[in-house]
């Protein structure tokens, strides 16, 4: 009983610590005002890059949406990096008006990423990438957004995720929900205290130059997360786009979405073990915020399995000592306040609560699960790429009415 006490000690300080962390850098600033950034007339050239693996399902409406885009048409290009396609990807994304490059000998989306990096490291007809997912539509002036926040001084910048099938299932709604957080307490409140965002799978912009003097070149599964880590290495701040919209289709079933997040987990540890020591000097040489933020995302797994680890321990030691009812009224509390801030979060951003209502109270489900897929990632660290099969349609416009 007593070592079992002394092991809580220390986890509960370490987990006391982390979370301290987000109190400070994530809800404080968020009495502070946000300062108007100037707006600029289209200068920066994208080239927009979509890794698409098997995608004809959805790939003509993500193109759609790009090319009716409130940017002048000869500033930036649509290319489809078909990888190892099998259906009718190419045909649909030449129909659709893209360009197309096949990308072979390649597993994973970063790897496709690496492929076009270099391939076009030396092409001067345009000066920043656009990366999206196959089973993305962007809102309009996504690229007029992200031209202002180029020309504002960042040379790396995250859109605004939404999410297309927002209302299918609760577990899509608590996709959604997540991101929400993300957006309000990690990334909104990082612009008001002028430190850095992060990376976020799709939906974000970086300078072909920045690429190039950062050296990057992805080797692990989640290369958001690793392009955020050698950002932040590189004292290169990211920037929010909150008006820069886009949507995204989520995982609406249980067991995928949990291999899916698995693989997130793996992919993240795989940033820590390689940047761990990198940051450390980071953040010594520079003393910016940016580096400790991307510990902090890279420790997540490492985090959720002490919090599984602690609630373990709580619960042996409510039994052994009796203290059992406590245990279930800090439970009931805890669960109340996790809904409340689901709520906050679908409100916040506008959103049908009726229809939100089982992601709301399912949200501590759905993170709960995250902690099942971190610890699945450290105890089986083995992982095969699989295809995430996308199937909802629809257009840019479709998408917003329906939200």
């Amino acid at each position: 009983m007593e070592v079992l006490s002394i092991i809580t000690l220390v986890l509960n300080i370490i987990l006391f610590i982390y979370g301290l962390y987000f109190v400070i850098f994530g809800i404080f600033p968020l009495v502070l005002k946000k300062k108007e950034e100037k707006k600029f007339k289209p200068k920066h050239r994208f080239r927009i890059i979509v890794a698409a693996r098997n995608e004809e399902n959805v790939i003509a409406d993500l193109i759609d949406s790009l090319k009716s885009q409130d940017y002048p048409n000869d500033m930036y290009d649509i290319y489809i990096a078909c990888n190892n396609c099998t259906d009718k990807t190419k045909e649909v994304s030449l129909k659709a008006g893209a360009k197309v490059i096949e990308v072979e000998n390649v597993k994973t989306k970063g790897e496709v990423l690496n492929y076009v990096f270099e391939k076009w490291s030396s092409d001067n007809s345009f000066d920043s990438y656009a990366i999206f997912d196959a089973d993305n539509v962007v809102d309009k002036n996504f690229l007029k957004e992200m031209n202002n926040k180029l020309e504002n001084g960042y040379e790396v910048a995250e859109g605004f995720r939404d999410t297309k099938n927002l209302y299918d299932t609760w577990l899509s709604g608590s996709y959604a929900i997540s991101y929400y957080l993300q957006h309000l307490f990690l990334y909104e409140t990082r612009e008001k205290i002028k430190a850095s965002a992060n990376l976020n799978g799709t939906g974000y912009v970086i300078l072909k130059d920045t690429i190039k003097n950062i050296n990057f070149k992805t080797t692990t599964l989640t290369e958001d997360i690793e392009l955020t880590a050698v950002c932040a290495i590189n004292n290169v701040k990211i920037g929010f786009a909150s008006k820069a919209i886009f949507y995204d289709e989520q995982v609406d079933k249980f067991i995928p979405s949990i291999k899916q997040r698995k693989r997130w987990n793996l992919g993240t540890l795989q940033v820590l073990k390689r940047y761990l020591k990198d940051l450390g000097k980071g953040f010594h040489k520079n003393h910016n915020l940016h580096a400790i933020d991307s510990f902090i995302l890279a420790f997540g797994p490492i985090y959720q399995i002490l919090l599984a680890i602690v609630s373990i321990i709580n619960v042996v030691i409510s039994i052994l000592s009796g203290n059992i009812v406590i245990m279930l009224l800090f439970s009931i509390i805890s669960y109340l306040g996790t809904i409340f801030l689901a709520w906050f979060l679908c409100f916040y951003n506008k959103k049908k609560i009726s229809k939100l209502i089982p992601a709301i109270l399912l949200f501590s489900l759905f993170m709960a699960s995250g902690i099942v897929s971190a610890v699945l990632a450290l105890l089986n660290p083995k992982m095969h790429w699989e295809v995430v099969k996308h199937n909802s349609k629809g257009s840019i416009d479709d998408v917003i009415k329906n939200n």
